[in-house]
């Protein structure tokens, strides 16, 4: 056998296994677009979220003064309605018994105005409070917000209750320890003239999960299975993919958190308020078993305990959110206002 023949027949191997993988990299991207088309014909399914005016114009303002809305995506169809003050109803004539602060799950993202914990509670204990929940806020602006309208309304409410939305094990969007990680960046960037502040860790470089977790956006846009995977299997997916914080970060974010706190501990003592400071995990928090360490965090930073919800949706977590929005549903919001009366009546009020 000559030097070609000793080659080529070296090579045929080589070659048949590359032709293997290219007819199964081929065979498996046929598969993919076949089902992403069917998909499309057959379970269609949107990734719009909007929130419609009575007349069919888009709100941009969760909280324009006087506006009726409905939030309308895959999953909901919900009735909003702002008070002309600029907090979601309950309306507040006069004094407000209890003001709840908090970021989209207070406010009642993708529920409708009698489906609210807000609601619930305050209808059942008959009292009158102000839902000043804020859909993409942090804790700082939270009380900040507290702060301008027992300015700008006199309030003088005998109790103000903080619903922290946080989890320690990942760094995604709508966690309120990110909220607050980024304005203290801003905070210390404009403190430093717009540059990185002396001394300061620069920020950690994203990982894989957060990555991946960053291309969510394009994926469902373009995505009917992607959509599909999200609105049947969101809470699994969210549990598995997951950005690591860094220790660098966590600190900020928790000095941040800790400001925030204080701030509303001082601001309870010149206006003469209690207040208390419950803590929401997103689902991924209670399937991951990371809540109790969330939980921890926050009561590192804050000058009285938090309060822990995550016992009230342990038992089947998926049940109580939203798959693809990741917001508590009607249900949970009907465990959380039982269980605060239940609080109420075990502290005798």
């Amino acid at each position: 056998m000559d030097l070609k023949q000793e080659q080529g027949r070296l090579r045929s191997p080589a070659r048949e296994w590359a032709a293997r993988i290219g007819l199964m990299f081929a065979s498996l991207l046929f598969a993919v677009l076949l089902a992403e088309g069917l998909s499309r014909i057959f379970a269609p399914i949107s990734d719009l979220r909007e929130n419609i005016a009575q007349d069919g114009a888009r709100i941009r303002d969760f909280l324009a003064p006087g506006s009726v809305y409905r939030q309308v995506s895959n999953e909901y169809d919900a009735l909003t309605t702002i008070t002309d003050k600029g907090h979601r109803v309950p309306v507040v004539d006069g004094n407000p018994d209890i003001v709840f602060i908090g970021d989209s799950f207070t406010f009642g993202y993708g529920l409708s105005d009698d489906q609210t914990f807000v609601s619930i509670y305050c209808r059942r204990q008959r009292l009158t409070c102000a839902n000043l929940g804020q859909p993409g806020s942090g804790t700082l602006r939270q009380v900040e917000r507290l702060e301008k309208f027992l300015e700008d309304w006199s309030w003088r409410p005998r109790e103000v209750r903080l619903f922290v939305f946080a989890m320690s094990g990942s760094f995604s969007s709508g966690n309120d320890f990110v909220d607050n990680y980024d304005r203290e960046r801003r905070m210390r960037a404009a403190a430093a003239g717009g540059g990185a502040p002396a001394g300061q860790p620069q920020a950690e470089a994203a990982g894989v999960g957060e990555r991946i977790i960053g291309m969510q956006s394009f994926l469902l846009r373009h995505s009917n299975l992607m959509r599909l995977l999200k609105f049947y299997a969101g809470p699994l997916v969210k549990s598995l993919i997951v950005a690591e914080p860094g220790e660098q970060r966590m600190a900020i974010a928790l000095d941040a958190t800790r400001s925030a706190l204080a701030r509303l501990d001082a601001l309870s003592r010149e206006r003469g308020f209690e207040y208390s400071i419950y803590l929401i995990v997103p689902v991924n928090d209670i399937l991951r078993g990371t809540q109790d360490q969330t939980l921890a965090m926050l009561n590192g930073v804050a000058p009285k305990p938090a309060i822990a919800t995550a016992q009230l949706y342990r038992d089947s977590p998926a049940q109580y959110y939203f798959a693809f929005d990741g917001h508590l549903n009607p249900e949970a919001n009907r465990l959380m206002a039982d269980f605060l009366v239940a609080r109420d009546r075990a502290e005798g009020n």
